[in-house]
């Protein structure tokens, strides 16, 4: 019993955490707009650039018809992943604002979670559907709909937004330590362009840094599901492949924050935060 009334609980605050997100989106809807229309800039400033190298001829088996549906999976993708909560929660302890959310009945983290459905979501379903519309007039863009792959495809998008969060979440917790935690965000950020498949398709890069991606959680984060949407991967060995890397991606990000968050608050208390 008293397991459930806990579940009741965390429900009843998820309810009441995402209508507060939901109210303070539409709030700030021309912002929102912005972001989303400055999400969708670099892939197509990629998507362009390849398009303009392409008109020679395929790329490595890529050709404008390929780029074109690439590209649109690389919006819908990173919209669907992006992680910004580091520069909220460094800015929450450099000013002080962490202090009344530590008193709170319910873990930061949750808030943050619920910021990141209430946003993702609509963001991520219009560019969908605008992804859609674009198909019925621009053949070049359409995917077949086989419910199979994109029930794959959710799976692997959902997975990536978690490990996205949890390294975004555990980076800015670094901020109890450090004056400055988004610059490792913003590293990371840099690194990805290359190594997640952000501003080319992983096969187009030199096999040594495609060798090196594969140990690290960038191509789990975007590559790998674009690819499922965009029927770049066919075999199960792939799809067993790509899962194994998000979940243990995920397992070592979500200990991490664990870690960077039991001692970071004994640190923050210890300094009178």
């Amino acid at each position: 019993m008293a397991a459930r009334s806990r579940v009741a609980t965390l429900r009843d605050q998820y309810a009441e955490l995402l209508r507060s997100a939901f109210l303070v989106d539409l709030q700030y809807r021309a912002s929102i707009a912005i972001w989303l229309v400055w999400g969708i800039t670099e892939p197509i400033i990629s998507f362009a650039i390849w398009w303009s190298i392409a008109a020679g001829g395929a790329v490595d088996g890529y050709t404008r018809d390929g780029f074109a549906r690439y590209f649109f999976g690389v919006a819908l993708v990173n919209q669907a992943t992006l992680s910004w909560d580091a520069w909220n929660i460094d800015r929450w302890i450099r000013e002080g604002e962490m202090n009344h959310r530590l008193t709170r009945p319910i873990a930061p983290i949750h808030e943050a979670i619920a910021d990141n459905i209430a946003y993702k979501g609509p963001t991520a379903a219009i560019i969908l559907a605008v992804w859609v519309v674009a198909s019925i007039f621009w053949p070049a863009v359409r995917i077949p709909f086989e419910p199979g792959r994109w029930a794959l495809g959710i799976v692997a998008i959902g997975l990536a937004a978690a490990i996205r969060f949890f390294n975004g979440y555990a980076t800015g917790l670094l901020a109890f330590w450090t004056t400055r935690a988004t610059a490792l965000v913003e590293l990371q950020f840099g690194i990805s362009l290359f190594l997640s498949g952000r501003i080319a398709p992983l096969s187009l890069l030199p096999p040594r840094v495609v060798h090196v991606a594969q140990y690290l959680w960038f191509p789990y984060v975007l590559s790998f599901p674009v690819e499922i949407l965009t029927g770049a991967v066919t075999t199960w060995q792939q799809y067993a492949r790509g899962y194994a890397g998000q979940l243990v991606w995920l397992a070592i990000w979500l200990l991490l924050y664990l870690l960077v968050w039991t001692r970071g608050r004994r640190h923050y208390g210890a300094v009178g935060g």
